[in-house]
Formats: structure tokens, sequence, C-alpha cells
């Protein structure tokens, strides 16, 4: 079994991976696989603070690494960086140097392009097996829609338009750990893109500010990313932080049909839903809402619980034991960081967007 130690305990760390690792250790337990070993450890300067560490006694909280050197071992540990982007190449080289080398990093993985190339040097000469976040790749949802792109019942895939909209007043007021609306939801959906219709160029980006009475934040509104992939792909991805509803969806347009995809909202649900419709409005094999022999979903609507991050870990963590977490992860991580640092970049030399604006 492998000790979570999780540094950064907001948001991310306590609400989303905490939580989740002590969910996964229960669950691999009742198997008779036990896969994580609590207590798992929770580091944060500010610990102590009113952050939900899940049941006392399977999680233990401390304020430095070195408290947390007294509770878990480096050789048998697995470290989630949930600290800001902005802080997190210092916080690896610190954990190298501490002798931990299985680390599970929160998107994005860099801020700029030399901080990237940092980080893979890094890897390369710790010897880290390093995995990046990207739950919505290991999704069930996701892999229908992998599917459906490689089987062809819909003919070649044309168009990706991926939504993610919610209101992040209060976060982003109270916290500045994302620089841009550009680090908070669209690393997800650009991996996404990414991983269905491969390689691809910047178009377009841009951000606009996010405004609430009398207070504006700059370009933490929302954003706009427009990518052209090598096979003929377009996607466009939209992200408005200001929107007073929540929304993930993926609407991949085929030459002969569309498929919907609303991914779960919140920890609150973890249904996902999937709209499959021919454009000739006819019915194929299998049944609507089933799956085929090869696992490619048929016209309909396919309702299906999703719990992707806890899948994500679960995987992650076999991917430790085996020695290789981070093979077919980095990669693609490494793209997606590369992509976002462009389009940071096309950002700030271009006006923001007036604020609100889609």
């Amino acid at each position: 079994m492998l000790q979570p130690l999780v540094v950064g305990l907001g948001r991310s760390g306590s609400g989303l991976h905490l939580n989740t690792l002590v969910r996964l250790a229960r669950r691999t337990a009742a198997t008779g696989d036990p896969l994580v070993a609590l207590p798992a450890v929770g580091c944060d300067p500010r610990a102590g603070g009113p952050w939900p560490l899940a049941v006392p006694g399977e999680v233990t909280a401390v304020t430095t690494l070195e408290q947390a050197l007294r509770y878990v071992d480096p050789a048998t540990a697995v470290v989630h960086v949930c600290t800001p982007p902005r802080l997190r190449h210092d916080l690896l080289v610190e954990l190298a140097g501490h002798g931990f080398r299985r680390m599970i990093v929160e998107k994005p993985l860099a801020v700029s392009a030399d901080e990237l190339n940092a980080l893979i040097r890094l890897r390369q000469e710790a010897g880290l097996d390093l995995v990046a976040v990207a739950h919505w790749i290991t999704s069930r949802l996701t892999d229908r829609l992998r599917r459906l792109v490689r089987g062809g019942r819909l003919g070649s895939l044309r168009r990706i338009t991926v939504d993610q909209h919610k209101p992040r007043f209060l976060r982003s007021l109270a916290t500045d750990g994302h620089p841009s609306a550009l680090d908070v939801e669209i690393p997800h959906s650009l991996a996404l893109a990414l991983d269905l219709a491969g390689p691809a160029e910047l178009r377009a980006a841009r951000c606009w500010d996010l405004r609430c009475e009398d207070r504006g934040l700059p370009r933490l509104g929302g954003a706009h990313v427009e990518l052209e992939h090598r096979s003929g792909v377009v996607t466009l991805l939209r992200s408005d932080l200001g929107a007073p509803v929540r929304q993930r969806s993926v609407v991949c347009e085929f030459e002969g049909g569309t498929a919907t995809a609303h991914f779960p909202l919140s920890e609150d649900d973890d249904h996902a839903q999937l709209i499959i419709a021919p454009f000739d409005g006819g019915t194929a094999a299998p049944p609507a809402g089933m799956l085929d022999a090869d696992g490619v979903p048929g016209v309909g609507h396919h309702v299906f619980r999703d719990d992707a991050l806890t899948d994500f870990l679960d995987r992650a963590y076999r991917g430790f034991v085996s020695g290789a977490g981070g093979v077919g992860n980095f990669p693609l991580a490494c793209a997606t960081a590369r992509l976002l640092c462009a389009a940071r970049e096309r950002c700030s030399v271009t006006s923001p967007a007036r604020a609100g604006s889609r």
C-alpha cells in the first residue's frame, strides 16, 4: 500500500483529493485489495484551518514538510501537489530533495514554457514518477466518446465544442492562486480535446475580467480558446466564470451526427449523460442507450455512474505500484501545458474582452 501526502489544503487538496483518497482506501479495503494506507497526511502552513479533513483518524494535518516526514516515508508515499500553480516548481524541487519520487500534480502542470522545461529536466534527473491530474481523460464518459470517435459509427469527427461555466466569484475574490481563467477549467477541456482529436495548434485565445459590484478581477471572468488539430478537427473551448448556472458539456460533431456529453457537475452527483443523435434520424444497432460488443455507444440517451476522480486516483496508484504511473499521462500533460502557455502569451498581448462576454 502507498500512503498519501497532500500538500496544499485548499479546495482541491482538502475538498477533493483527501476526501477521494479516504473513499478509495475504504473501497479497496472492502474488496480485499487495499491500495491506500491511512492516515493520509495533509500539509499546509495554514493547517488547522476550517477544512473538512474527512473522518478523524483518517487524516493527519501538519504545517511543514519537515513535520510531514515524521508521519510518511518517501519510499512508500505518493505526494499530491495541490498548491497554487505559481508555487509548484520550487515545491517539486524540495520534495525531490527529501526523497519523494511518486507525485500527482494538479493542473496546470506549469505556468510558463521555461518552468515546464525545468520540470521535464527535474523529472528526468531526479527519476520522478509524475502524474498530472487529468480525470476527465480517464472517465467513463470520455472512454465512450473515444470509442465513438474511433468506431466511426457517425463518420469522421469534425468539431468539438466544450462549455465549462460556473459562478466562481467567492473563490476568485478570496484567493490569488490562479492568474487567469485559462488556469481554472480550460486545462481539463484542453487535455480532452487533444486526447480525442490529436495534436493541435492554437488559433485564438482571449480572457476577460470578472466583475461584481464595484470590483474587477483581471482575466478571471472567463476564457475562449480555439484550436486547429492536425487531423482537421476544429475545437472551441469556452469557460465563463461569472455564469449564473453550472455547465460541463462537450458536443462532438461528426459527419453523420452529434454526441453531446454532460460531465457530473460536482461531488453531489456522480452520474454522467451522453446523448447520441444521427443526422438522418435513423436507428442503429445496438438498441438505443446500449453499447455494442466493442463498447461503442448506440443512438439514444445514456445515463451512467462516472466517479472520475476516484477512478483516476485508483489507476494512478496502481500505476505507481507497477512502476509506470506517469508513462502514458505525462506526454499529454506536457502538450496541454505548452498550449496553455501559448494561450497565456496570446492573451497577454491582446486587449481583454469586456467583462462577462462570451
